[in-house]
């Protein structure tokens, strides 16, 4: 048996902006040691900014 840290979260499409900073410090914190976060960091770093830069080309 694998056992897992699960967190379940809604967004508020409405005005997900805090509610997604929040999700993201929930698993941060969660995370065992700064190599995990910095993981975590930069994986969403590679999949965050190419959209802003689509967005400002746009």
């Amino acid at each position: 048996m694998k056992v897992r840290a699960l967190l379940e979260c809604t967004i508020d499409t409405a005005n997900p902006a805090p509610e997604l900073a929040a999700t993201i410090s929930a698993v941060l914190a969660a995370l065992p040691n700064a190599e995990s976060r910095l993981s975590v960091l930069q994986t969403l770093d590679d999949e965050i900014c190419p959209r802003i830069s689509g967005l400002s080309c746009a």
